[in-house]
């Protein structure tokens, strides 16, 4: 099983970095990745805290285990790209809105 470039602390404090200030003024903080192989497929399991909407959501991210041979600063820039793209379509894409679900 591939694992992920940081501790998963760490990861989670990268990918919570915005790319830039957003213009909704929604923060999206990432915890506890997880690295998971779901029916043949790579996948990353992230837990999302949308403030100050209130929100907490699960979000699964499909990689490619070349994805994770990418430089780390670039796997999280690609990643982080990823979250908020989910962010922004989730109510009008539904095939993006399928990569998360509300838990809280």
């Amino acid at each position: 099983m591939p694992e992920l470039p940081f501790s998963s602390k760490e990861f989670a404090r990268r990918l919570s970095r915005e790319l830039a200030p957003r213009p909704d003024g929604m923060v999206l903080s990432v915890s506890e990745p997880v690295l998971v192989e779901e029916a043949d497929r790579l996948v990353l399991r992230l837990q999302i805290a949308a403030r100050p909407a209130g929100e907490l959501w699960e979000l699964r991210l499909s990689l490619d285990p070349v994805d994770l041979d990418l430089d780390p600063a670039a796997l999280v820039l690609v990643l982080r790209a990823n979250i908020e793209e989910w962010w922004d379509c989730k109510d009008t894409e539904p095939h993006i809105a399928a990569w998360g679900h509300r838990i809280g």
